[in-house]
């Protein structure tokens, strides 16, 4: 380790004995459409909601476009959502037909600004609120601006606030299960609603074939042979949770003064989806990398000046200072369960040395 022959991966999915025997165990029932394994994840996803009603789709995108979809998204309508956020979300309204108003994040939390939406997006009437690495969006402050909000958890599944699992308080969540996601089936995603009406549309819609009434609809179906897979490590929701915030504190204990994380990293319930440092300057960020890099140790820039969904959108970079700030002073490290003491350890020296 650290002799640029073996790196320590960014990111890997935490596959078990048991996830490998969910799987095989499916296949051996030759079952591999939507089925058994299907309705019990979504029963996973109510179970743990406390109620309401859930569906599996074909990935986190289709989750994202059925919501909006559900929501009343359509030709004219504005949907508010962070610069600092995936082109997914930017691809979801354009499917819908809805026009996006991209708005800038805090740059503590690197969550969409309610403030800034406010000012910049006053006709919106849907809001989609990101988690971002973990951190939760002040829903209640977006419900009181009369806004049909979708909350974002794909970064953000098994985390809590004040005991209630994040995901809870808007009018549709949806998820990934996507292989760098919380817990994995390669692809896959879900929406959960305590509204029985937008989860019908939407089923109405992922179940594309022989139906009784026509419209054009799109197969956004999950097979059992993934759902399987998730359910598996759904188990390990709380684990999971313990492992992600465990490394981070051990981490934030390695940081030099020089470098800073995104708030609310260690707080009690937080996911730590991503361990995200920031520098004062970009040279700061491009040394840390350098010196993780010959130490064997991946990281990413976790979100790329090209990718910020302003700049995608050829608007003004002068109205989004944070998030053209924060792609130039921010940097990833390895945080996933599946690493082994010995390179956390590692990782933590190698943060001590810099």
């Amino acid at each position: 380790m650290g002799s640029g022959l073996v790196m320590i991966a960014h990111n890997s999915p935490w596959i078990t004995e048991e996830d490998i025997f969910s799987v095989e165990r499916t296949l051996r029932t030759g079952w591999v459409a939507p089925g058994p394994e299907v309705k019990i994840l979504e029963g996973n996803f109510k179970n743990f909601y406390g109620g309401g009603h859930a569906t599996a789709l074909s990935s986190g995108t289709a989750s994202l476009f059925l919501a909006l979809r559900a929501l009343g998204a359509r030709q004219g309508v504005e949907v508010a959502l962070p610069t600092y956020a995936c082109s997914a979300l930017l691809n979801a309204i354009h499917m819908a037909g809805a026009t996006p108003k991209v708005i800038d994040v805090t740059p503590d939390a690197f969550v969409l600004d309610i403030e800034l939406l406010k000012q910049k997006a006053p006709n919106a009437e849907i809001v989609i609120a990101v988690h971002t690495y973990g951190a939760k969006v002040d829903v209640d402050g977006l419900k009181n601006l009369n806004l049909k909000v979708i909350e974002d958890c794909c970064q953000s599944l098994g985390g809590f606030e004040n005991n209630q699992p994040l995901g809870c308080e808007g009018d549709i969540s949806v998820f990934s299960f996507y292989a760098t996601k919380i817990i994995t089936g390669g692809h896959g995603g879900l929406v959960w609603s305590r509204n029985s009406e937008y989860i019908g549309e939407i089923i109405d819609y992922r179940e594309f074939d022989c139906r009784e009434k026509y419209y054009p609809r799109f197969n956004f179906q999950l097979t059992d042979i993934q759902a399987a897979m998730v359910n598996s490590q759904f188990k390990r929701l709380p684990e999971i949770l313990s492992r992600r915030n465990n490394i981070a504190k051990l981490y934030i204990d390695s940081l030099p003064e020089s470098l800073s994380v995104q708030s609310g990293l260690v707080q009690t319930g937080r996911m730590a989806y991503r361990f995200v440092v920031k520098s004062l300057e970009r040279k700061g960020r491009d040394s840390l990398q350098e010196h993780l890099e010959k130490s064997g140790i991946s990281t990413i820039v976790p979100v790329s000046r090209q990718e910020l969904l302003h700049n995608y959108l050829g608007l003004d970079c002068g109205e989004f200072p944070v998030a053209e700030k924060l792609v130039d002073t921010t940097l990833s490290l390895p945080i996933y369960p599946a690493m082994e003491e010995k390179e956390i350890a590692y990782i933590c020296k190698k943060l001590r040395e810099f």
